[in-house]
């Protein structure tokens, strides 16, 4: 008898465990299981308290990548920023470095960022903002500055997370892109900076970040609690 029951609980184990490493579609969609204005068990679980939406634009798949690896850790939404015209290569040389020095010499100028066709409904049902950003010529890729100089004001007050995708250049100039674009947003920090050539490792390193934006929110509440 008792053979028999270690069958079965061996059994019902293997199934649990089958279920859990089927693969994911990769489909970009809103989160199946939270109901507007409530937050998923498992964003909370990651740190990242209330309902969370990421916010990429992705020109050689690995932003994306990234993004739908946070998207299935966090169960947060995602929203896909593309360029107006399709036809144009902003990735180009010849094409984006300009585009770029344009938007570094009159950054308040609407004319100066490239046209999107991606629009944000509502903002203010979300507690977090997440951006992943691929890194051209040291700053943030124009089309996805665009989606932030015409949406920054509505995440005042929002948690705003930065991942950034890169070939080997640093991230600051993105760090200060988001915090001109978002300037009233609450940046979390650290940012996440991911190598191209370490793509494939995005499931780690995300999983990581997020524990460390855990500890330093639950640091930055027991400092404050003990302010009161």
């Amino acid at each position: 008898m008792k053979k028999l029951i270690f069958i079965l609980v061996a059994i019902f184990g293997l199934s649990l465990t089958v279920s859990a490493c089927s693969t994911h579609d990769g489909r970009i969609e809103e989160s199946e299981t939270e109901q507007p204005g409530e937050s998923s068990g498992s964003d909370m679980d990651a740190g990242l308290t209330g309902k969370t939406l990421i916010v990429y634009y992705s020109f050689t798949n690995n932003s994306h990548v990234i993004a739908a690896e946070l998207q299935k850790q966090t169960g947060a939404d995602m929203l896909r920023v593309e360029p107006a015209d399709e036809n144009v290569d902003y990735n180009d040389y010849s094409i984006g470095l300009p585009m770029m020095n344009l938007i570094k010499a009159h950054p308040d100028d609407p004319a100066s960022y490239p046209a999107i066709k991606t629009a944000a409904d509502d903002l203010s049902d979300y507690d977090n903002v997440v951006i992943v950003a691929p890194l051209w010529w040291n700053n943030m890729a124009a089309p996805l500055q665009t989606f932030l100089f015409k949406y920054g004001a509505e995440m005042e007050g929002k948690r705003i997370g930065l991942i950034v995708s890169s070939g080997e250049s640093s991230i600051e100039g993105v760090e200060a892109d988001v915090k001109r674009l978002i300037p009233n947003g609450k940046h979390l920090n650290p940012s996440l900076w991911i190598l191209r050539s370490r793509t494939n490792q995005c499931p780690a390193l995300i999983e990581e970040w997020l524990a460390t934006i855990n500890k330093a929110q639950n640091k930055y509440r027991a400092d404050s609690l003990h302010q009161i």
